[in-house]
Protein backbone atom coordinates (compact mmCIF):
# COMPACT_ATOMS: atom_id res chain seq x y z
CA UNK A 1 0.00 0.00 0.00
CA UNK A 2 2.99 2.47 1.11
CA UNK A 3 4.69 2.34 -2.63
CA UNK A 4 2.17 4.17 -4.36
CA UNK A 5 1.18 6.54 -1.66
CA UNK A 6 4.91 7.08 -2.03
CA UNK A 7 5.03 7.58 -5.76
CA UNK A 8 1.44 9.35 -5.76
CA UNK A 9 3.47 11.84 -3.00
CA UNK A 10 6.23 13.49 -5.03
CA UNK A 11 4.35 13.17 -8.02
CA UNK A 12 1.47 15.31 -6.52
CA UNK A 13 4.51 17.57 -3.84
CA UNK A 14 4.53 20.89 -5.53
CA UNK A 15 0.58 20.90 -6.73
CA UNK A 16 -0.42 20.48 -2.93
CA UNK A 17 1.56 22.86 -1.46
CA UNK A 18 -1.50 25.33 -1.28
CA UNK A 19 -3.42 22.58 0.54
CA UNK A 20 -0.61 22.04 2.78
CA UNK A 21 -0.79 25.04 3.87
CA UNK A 22 -4.36 25.12 4.49
CA UNK A 23 -3.67 22.32 6.64
CA UNK A 24 -0.89 24.09 8.51
CA UNK A 25 -3.12 27.14 9.14
CA UNK A 26 -6.33 25.15 10.09
CA UNK A 27 -4.01 23.61 12.96
CA UNK A 28 -2.04 26.38 14.22
CA UNK A 29 -5.60 28.35 14.26
CA UNK A 30 -7.76 25.42 16.44
CA UNK A 31 -8.07 27.78 19.45
CA UNK A 32 -8.23 31.03 17.91
CA UNK A 33 -10.94 30.24 15.04
CA UNK A 34 -12.38 27.29 16.50
CA UNK A 35 -15.23 26.57 14.08
CA UNK A 36 -13.70 28.01 10.86
CA UNK A 37 -10.71 25.55 11.45
CA UNK A 38 -13.00 23.24 11.84
CA UNK A 39 -14.29 24.24 8.54
CA UNK A 40 -11.20 24.37 6.78
CA UNK A 41 -10.43 20.48 8.22
CA UNK A 42 -13.86 19.25 7.38
CA UNK A 43 -13.06 20.73 3.97
CA UNK A 44 -10.07 19.05 3.53
CA UNK A 45 -11.12 15.84 5.03
CA UNK A 46 -14.20 15.31 2.19
CA UNK A 47 -12.28 16.26 -0.84
CA UNK A 48 -9.32 13.92 0.28
CA UNK A 49 -11.99 11.07 0.53
CA UNK A 50 -13.60 12.08 -2.94
CA UNK A 51 -9.77 11.91 -4.23
CA UNK A 52 -8.27 9.22 -2.28
CA UNK A 53 -10.88 7.38 -0.56
CA UNK A 54 -9.12 3.87 -0.80
CA UNK A 55 -5.81 4.89 0.35
CA UNK A 56 -7.25 6.17 3.00
CA UNK A 57 -9.62 2.90 4.09
CA UNK A 58 -6.59 0.45 3.26
CA UNK A 59 -4.51 2.76 6.23
CA UNK A 60 -7.50 2.58 8.52
CA UNK A 61 -7.82 -1.18 8.06
CA UNK A 62 -4.18 -1.70 8.32
CA UNK A 63 -4.03 -0.07 11.71
CA UNK A 64 -7.05 -1.35 13.27
CA UNK A 65 -9.38 1.27 13.11
CA UNK A 66 -12.24 -0.16 10.82
CA UNK A 67 -12.63 -3.27 13.06
CA UNK A 68 -12.38 -1.02 16.11
CA UNK A 69 -15.32 1.24 14.56
CA UNK A 70 -17.22 -1.69 13.88
CA UNK A 71 -16.97 -3.19 17.43
CA UNK A 72 -18.11 1.12 18.68
CA UNK A 73 -21.44 0.94 16.52
CA UNK A 74 -22.06 -2.15 17.64
CA UNK A 75 -21.97 -1.12 21.13
CA UNK A 76 -23.82 1.78 20.12
CA UNK A 77 -26.42 -0.48 19.16
CA UNK A 78 -27.40 -1.44 22.43
CA UNK A 79 -26.25 1.22 24.82
CA UNK A 80 -28.36 2.53 27.85
CA UNK A 81 -29.21 5.43 25.30
CA UNK A 82 -29.25 4.35 22.06
CA UNK A 83 -29.63 8.50 20.39
CA UNK A 84 -26.97 9.48 22.64
CA UNK A 85 -24.60 6.37 21.86
CA UNK A 86 -24.75 6.84 18.39
CA UNK A 87 -24.39 10.93 18.72
CA UNK A 88 -21.22 10.75 21.13
CA UNK A 89 -19.46 8.40 18.39
CA UNK A 90 -18.78 11.67 16.45
CA UNK A 91 -15.85 11.91 18.98
CA UNK A 92 -14.15 8.65 17.58
CA UNK A 93 -15.54 7.57 13.93
CA UNK A 94 -14.72 10.52 11.66
CA UNK A 95 -11.36 10.96 13.89
CA UNK A 96 -10.38 7.56 12.26
CA UNK A 97 -10.95 8.88 8.94
CA UNK A 98 -8.83 11.93 9.52
CA UNK A 99 -6.32 9.83 10.72
CA UNK A 100 -6.50 7.73 7.06
CA UNK A 101 -5.96 11.06 5.54
CA UNK A 102 -3.23 12.68 7.29
CA UNK A 103 -1.51 9.06 6.66
CA UNK A 104 -2.06 9.29 3.23
CA UNK A 105 -1.50 13.51 2.34
CA UNK A 106 0.73 12.95 -0.36
CA UNK A 107 2.75 16.15 1.09
CA UNK A 108 3.41 13.86 3.99
CA UNK A 109 4.23 10.52 2.47
CA UNK A 110 6.70 12.73 -0.32
CA UNK A 111 8.65 14.87 2.17
CA UNK A 112 7.30 13.72 6.15
CA UNK A 113 10.62 15.12 7.94
CA UNK A 114 10.51 18.28 6.57
CA UNK A 115 6.49 19.34 6.75
CA UNK A 116 6.20 17.57 9.83
CA UNK A 117 8.65 20.11 11.30
CA UNK A 118 7.07 22.69 9.49
CA UNK A 119 3.74 21.63 11.58
CA UNK A 120 5.15 21.32 14.65
CA UNK A 121 6.77 25.03 14.27
CA UNK A 122 3.52 26.12 12.91
CA UNK A 123 1.62 24.90 16.17
CA UNK A 124 4.66 25.92 18.67
CA UNK A 125 4.88 29.35 17.58
CA UNK A 126 1.29 29.73 17.12
CA UNK A 127 0.80 28.52 20.78
CA UNK A 128 2.12 31.88 21.85
CA UNK A 129 -0.38 34.03 21.75
CA UNK A 130 -2.50 31.62 23.62
CA UNK A 131 -0.61 31.56 26.57
CA UNK A 132 -0.53 35.39 26.47
CA UNK A 133 -4.19 35.44 26.64
CA UNK A 134 -4.08 33.31 29.49
CA UNK A 135 -1.30 35.28 31.26
CA UNK A 136 -3.15 38.58 30.70
CA UNK A 137 -6.54 36.47 31.73
CA UNK A 138 -5.12 35.37 35.05
CA UNK A 139 -3.87 38.93 35.95
CA UNK A 140 -7.62 40.46 35.46
CA UNK A 141 -9.26 37.51 38.01
CA UNK A 142 -6.27 38.51 40.46
CA UNK A 143 -8.30 40.04 43.83
CA UNK A 144 -7.33 43.53 43.90
CA UNK A 145 -7.84 44.05 40.06
CA UNK A 146 -11.19 42.48 39.45
CA UNK A 147 -13.42 45.64 41.41
CA UNK A 148 -11.33 47.71 38.82
CA UNK A 149 -12.20 45.70 35.93
CA UNK A 150 -15.81 45.88 36.76
CA UNK A 151 -15.87 49.09 37.05
CA UNK A 152 -15.00 49.53 33.44
CA UNK A 153 -17.34 50.41 30.62
CA UNK A 154 -16.71 47.10 28.99
CA UNK A 155 -18.79 44.75 26.95
CA UNK A 156 -21.29 42.30 29.35
CA UNK A 157 -20.61 39.46 27.23
CA UNK A 158 -16.71 39.72 27.82
CA UNK A 159 -16.71 40.56 31.50
CA UNK A 160 -20.05 37.55 32.27
CA UNK A 161 -17.20 34.85 30.58
CA UNK A 162 -13.77 36.53 32.02
CA UNK A 163 -15.75 35.89 35.53
CA UNK A 164 -18.31 33.07 35.13
CA UNK A 165 -17.32 30.85 37.63
CA UNK A 166 -14.54 32.84 39.02
CA UNK A 167 -14.14 32.10 42.59
CA UNK A 168 -11.30 34.28 44.51
CA UNK A 169 -9.64 30.75 45.76
CA UNK A 170 -9.52 29.28 42.53
CA UNK A 171 -7.86 31.54 40.24
CA UNK A 172 -8.22 29.39 36.73
CA UNK A 173 -7.21 31.10 33.26
CA UNK A 174 -9.07 29.12 29.91
CA UNK A 175 -7.95 30.65 27.25
CA UNK A 176 -10.00 30.57 24.29
CA UNK A 177 -11.13 27.39 24.93
CA UNK A 178 -14.60 26.71 27.05
CA UNK A 179 -12.69 24.60 30.33
CA UNK A 180 -9.20 25.65 32.22
CA UNK A 181 -8.86 21.75 31.68
CA UNK A 182 -9.07 21.37 27.74
CA UNK A 183 -6.82 24.41 28.15
CA UNK A 184 -3.99 22.42 30.09
CA UNK A 185 -4.99 19.55 27.40
CA UNK A 186 -3.60 21.57 24.66
CA UNK A 187 -0.28 23.09 26.58
CA UNK A 188 0.42 19.69 27.40
CA UNK A 189 1.00 18.84 23.97
CA UNK A 190 2.25 22.03 22.73
CA UNK A 191 4.66 21.99 25.79
CA UNK A 192 5.74 18.84 23.84
CA UNK A 193 6.48 19.47 20.49
CA UNK A 194 8.14 22.84 21.85
CA UNK A 195 10.55 20.32 24.13
CA UNK A 196 11.55 18.17 20.94
CA UNK A 197 12.08 20.84 18.88
CA UNK A 198 14.73 22.65 21.74
CA UNK A 199 16.65 19.84 21.61
CA UNK A 200 16.06 19.57 17.58
CA UNK A 201 17.21 23.38 17.57
CA UNK A 202 20.64 22.76 20.35
CA UNK A 203 21.80 19.72 17.73
CA UNK A 204 21.64 21.78 14.75
CA UNK A 205 25.04 23.44 13.95
CA UNK A 206 23.36 25.22 10.62
CA UNK A 207 22.90 29.33 10.49
CA UNK A 208 19.85 30.80 12.78
CA UNK A 209 20.17 28.08 15.65
CA UNK A 210 20.57 30.02 18.29
CA UNK A 211 17.84 32.29 17.12
CA UNK A 212 15.30 29.67 16.91
CA UNK A 213 16.51 28.09 20.17
CA UNK A 214 15.87 31.64 21.77
CA UNK A 215 12.76 31.41 20.30
CA UNK A 216 11.63 27.71 21.36
CA UNK A 217 12.83 28.67 24.74
CA UNK A 218 10.91 31.47 25.06
CA UNK A 219 7.67 29.91 24.15
CA UNK A 220 8.12 27.14 26.28
CA UNK A 221 8.62 29.47 29.25
CA UNK A 222 5.25 30.99 28.39
CA UNK A 223 3.84 27.42 28.11
CA UNK A 224 4.89 26.75 31.51
CA UNK A 225 3.42 29.87 32.55
CA UNK A 226 0.42 29.55 31.12
CA UNK A 227 -0.24 25.95 32.60
CA UNK A 228 0.54 27.26 35.46
CA UNK A 229 -2.53 29.57 35.27
CA UNK A 230 -4.88 27.43 34.30
CA UNK A 231 -4.67 25.32 37.83
CA UNK A 232 -4.70 22.16 36.35
CA UNK A 233 -3.27 20.33 38.62
CA UNK A 234 -3.26 17.06 35.96
CA UNK A 235 -1.49 19.39 33.55
CA UNK A 236 1.53 20.35 35.89
CA UNK A 237 2.08 16.81 36.93
CA UNK A 238 2.17 15.98 33.43
CA UNK A 239 3.95 19.04 32.47
CA UNK A 240 6.83 17.09 35.18
CA UNK A 241 7.07 14.24 33.37
CA UNK A 242 7.69 15.75 30.09
CA UNK A 243 10.51 17.99 31.60
CA UNK A 244 11.98 15.09 33.61
CA UNK A 245 12.41 13.03 30.24
CA UNK A 246 13.93 15.97 28.41
CA UNK A 247 16.33 16.80 30.48
CA UNK A 248 17.66 12.80 30.83
CA UNK A 249 17.50 13.34 26.73
CA UNK A 250 19.52 16.41 26.97
CA UNK A 251 21.79 15.49 29.93
CA UNK A 252 24.64 16.51 27.83
CA UNK A 253 23.92 20.00 27.49
CA UNK A 254 24.33 21.59 31.52
CA UNK A 255 23.07 24.98 30.65
CA UNK A 256 19.49 23.11 29.62
CA UNK A 257 19.87 21.35 33.15
CA UNK A 258 20.39 24.86 34.60
CA UNK A 259 18.00 26.54 33.41
CA UNK A 260 15.26 23.58 33.49
CA UNK A 261 16.54 23.17 36.98
CA UNK A 262 15.44 26.90 38.09
CA UNK A 263 12.21 27.16 36.20
CA UNK A 264 11.01 23.78 37.92
CA UNK A 265 12.65 25.53 41.13
CA UNK A 266 10.27 28.17 40.52
CA UNK A 267 7.07 26.13 39.70
CA UNK A 268 7.40 24.17 42.93
CA UNK A 269 7.80 27.52 45.19
CA UNK A 270 4.82 29.10 43.36
CA UNK A 271 2.51 25.75 44.21
CA UNK A 272 3.96 25.17 47.53
CA UNK A 273 2.83 28.76 48.40
CA UNK A 274 -0.13 29.96 46.13
CA UNK A 275 -1.19 26.50 44.60
CA UNK A 276 -1.51 25.98 41.25
CA UNK A 277 -3.71 28.67 39.57
CA UNK A 278 -4.80 29.60 43.00
CA UNK A 279 -5.55 26.24 43.22
CA UNK A 280 -4.19 24.58 46.89
CA UNK A 281 -2.02 21.90 47.27
CA UNK A 282 -2.43 19.43 50.32
CA UNK A 283 -1.85 15.84 50.88
CA UNK A 284 -5.88 15.54 51.04
CA UNK A 285 -6.08 15.71 47.51
CA UNK A 286 -5.42 11.54 47.71
CA UNK A 287 -8.42 11.41 49.40
CA UNK A 288 -11.00 13.84 48.61
CA UNK A 289 -10.37 13.83 45.03
CA UNK A 290 -13.64 13.22 43.19
CA UNK A 291 -11.71 10.55 40.79
CA UNK A 292 -11.62 8.16 44.06
CA UNK A 293 -14.93 7.96 44.13
CA UNK A 294 -15.88 7.92 40.04
CA UNK A 295 -13.54 5.22 39.48
CA UNK A 296 -15.29 2.58 41.78
CA UNK A 297 -18.31 3.12 40.27
CA UNK A 298 -17.02 2.83 36.64
CA UNK A 299 -15.60 -0.14 37.87
CA UNK A 300 -18.86 -1.47 38.92
CA UNK A 301 -20.41 -0.89 35.54
CA UNK A 302 -17.30 -2.25 33.61
CA UNK A 303 -18.40 -5.48 35.69
CA UNK A 304 -21.85 -5.40 35.20
CA UNK A 305 -21.42 -4.75 31.19
CA UNK A 306 -17.90 -5.98 30.34
CA UNK A 307 -18.59 -6.99 26.72
CA UNK A 308 -20.23 -3.87 25.11
CA UNK A 309 -19.89 -1.72 27.69
CA UNK A 310 -23.05 1.11 28.49
CA UNK A 311 -22.80 3.36 25.12
CA UNK A 312 -20.39 6.81 25.19
CA UNK A 313 -23.28 8.57 26.61
CA UNK A 314 -24.14 5.39 29.60
CA UNK A 315 -22.11 7.00 32.67
CA UNK A 316 -23.48 10.04 32.54
CA UNK A 317 -26.85 8.54 32.17
CA UNK A 318 -26.23 5.79 34.50
CA UNK A 319 -24.92 7.98 37.40
CA UNK A 320 -28.06 9.22 39.86
CA UNK A 321 -27.36 13.18 40.69
CA UNK A 322 -25.86 13.41 44.57
CA UNK A 323 -24.29 9.49 44.43
CA UNK A 324 -21.39 12.19 44.66
CA UNK A 325 -21.44 14.84 47.08
CA UNK A 326 -21.71 18.55 45.94
CA UNK A 327 -22.11 16.33 42.11
CA UNK A 328 -25.28 16.12 40.19
CA UNK A 329 -24.12 15.21 36.77
CA UNK A 330 -21.23 13.33 35.76
CA UNK A 331 -20.12 12.91 32.34
CA UNK A 332 -17.31 10.60 32.32
CA UNK A 333 -14.71 8.58 34.82
CA UNK A 334 -11.71 11.17 34.45
CA UNK A 335 -9.60 8.25 33.24
CA UNK A 336 -10.15 7.52 29.44
CA UNK A 337 -9.19 3.50 29.52
CA UNK A 338 -12.24 3.55 31.98
CA UNK A 339 -14.29 6.22 29.80
CA UNK A 340 -13.37 3.09 26.96
CA UNK A 341 -14.23 0.36 29.04
CA UNK A 342 -17.73 1.47 30.15
CA UNK A 343 -18.70 3.11 27.07
CA UNK A 344 -17.28 0.83 24.63
CA UNK A 345 -16.56 -2.64 26.75
CA UNK A 346 -13.41 -4.22 27.55
CA UNK A 347 -12.76 -5.24 24.01
CA UNK A 348 -13.07 -2.42 22.34
CA UNK A 349 -10.55 -0.94 25.01
CA UNK A 350 -8.04 -3.32 24.26
CA UNK A 351 -8.80 -3.18 20.40
CA UNK A 352 -8.48 0.74 20.68
CA UNK A 353 -5.08 0.18 23.06
CA UNK A 354 -3.63 -2.50 20.55
CA UNK A 355 -4.40 -0.31 17.43
CA UNK A 356 -2.75 2.67 19.06
CA UNK A 357 0.05 1.23 21.27
CA UNK A 358 1.07 -0.69 17.90
CA UNK A 359 1.88 2.96 15.76
CA UNK A 360 3.64 4.26 19.52
CA UNK A 361 5.65 1.23 19.54
CA UNK A 362 6.91 1.39 16.17
CA UNK A 363 7.97 4.75 16.24
CA UNK A 364 9.64 4.43 19.84
CA UNK A 365 11.22 1.63 17.96
CA UNK A 366 12.68 3.54 15.46
CA UNK A 367 13.97 6.29 17.89
CA UNK A 368 15.63 4.20 19.74
CA UNK A 369 17.58 2.69 17.06
CA UNK A 370 16.13 -0.64 16.30
CA UNK A 371 14.94 -0.01 12.96
CA UNK A 372 15.96 -2.99 10.84
CA UNK A 373 16.34 -0.17 7.65
CA UNK A 374 18.80 1.79 9.78
CA UNK A 375 19.22 4.59 12.65
CA UNK A 376 17.55 8.00 12.48
CA UNK A 377 20.04 10.55 12.11
CA UNK A 378 20.48 13.12 15.25
CA UNK A 379 17.69 15.93 13.56
CA UNK A 380 15.28 13.30 12.36
CA UNK A 381 15.15 11.82 15.68
CA UNK A 382 14.62 15.33 17.31
CA UNK A 383 11.93 15.67 15.37
CA UNK A 384 9.85 11.90 16.29
CA UNK A 385 10.97 12.38 19.89
CA UNK A 386 8.87 15.94 19.89
CA UNK A 387 5.80 13.98 18.05
CA UNK A 388 6.19 10.79 20.95
CA UNK A 389 6.87 13.62 23.80
CA UNK A 390 3.41 15.29 22.60
CA UNK A 391 2.05 12.19 22.28
CA UNK A 392 2.74 10.67 25.68
CA UNK A 393 1.48 13.89 27.63
CA UNK A 394 -1.90 13.54 25.43
CA UNK A 395 -1.79 10.01 27.28
CA UNK A 396 -0.69 10.70 30.37
CA UNK A 397 -3.48 14.10 30.54
CA UNK A 398 -6.24 11.40 29.82
CA UNK A 399 -5.19 9.21 32.62
CA UNK A 400 -6.74 11.96 35.46
CA UNK A 401 -9.25 13.55 32.65
CA UNK A 402 -10.43 12.79 29.30
CA UNK A 403 -11.29 15.72 27.03
CA UNK A 404 -11.93 14.40 23.79
CA UNK A 405 -14.79 16.13 23.84
CA UNK A 406 -12.77 19.13 22.41
CA UNK A 407 -13.18 18.54 18.48
CA UNK A 408 -9.95 21.26 18.53
CA UNK A 409 -8.35 18.78 20.89
CA UNK A 410 -9.18 15.78 19.13
CA UNK A 411 -7.66 17.08 15.64
CA UNK A 412 -4.67 18.06 16.91
CA UNK A 413 -4.26 14.55 18.68
CA UNK A 414 -5.04 12.15 16.11
CA UNK A 415 -2.20 14.35 14.09
CA UNK A 416 -0.20 13.82 16.44
CA UNK A 417 -0.46 10.15 16.08
CA UNK A 418 -0.53 9.85 12.07
CA UNK A 419 3.23 11.67 12.76
CA UNK A 420 3.92 8.82 14.59
CA UNK A 421 2.47 6.45 12.01
CA UNK A 422 4.00 8.27 9.12
CA UNK A 423 7.29 9.00 10.03
CA UNK A 424 9.18 5.55 10.43
CA UNK A 425 7.09 3.79 8.31
CA UNK A 426 8.37 6.82 5.56
CA UNK A 427 11.98 5.95 6.86
CA UNK A 428 12.04 2.41 5.05
CA UNK A 429 11.43 4.13 1.59
CA UNK A 430 14.69 5.96 2.17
Amino acid sequence: MLKPMWESGCLYYKRGLSRQTLWLVSFAGLPYFMYGSLLVVIYLLVSALWLRSRQVGQACHQAGFSWLAAALLLSASVGLNRGDAFLQLVNFLPFFALWGVFVTQPQVVAQPFAVLEKLAWWLVMGGMPMCAIALIEYGLKLGPVVPRVKALALPEWFVSRLYEGYYLTEIRTRGMFDNPNILGGYLVIILGLGLGLLLKALSDDKPGAARRTSWLGTAIALCLAALFCSGSRNGMLVTLVLIAITLYRARHYKWVWLSSLVGLGAIVVAAANVGVGGRSLSLSLLTSDVRFQVWPLALDMIQSRPWLGWGFSGFRDYYIAGTIPGYDYLFHPHNIFLFLAVGAGIPAMLGFCLSVGTIVYRATKAYVGHDAYGPLSSQKKALLFSYLLAFSGCVLFSMLDVVLFDARLNVLTWGILAALYVLPLTLKQR
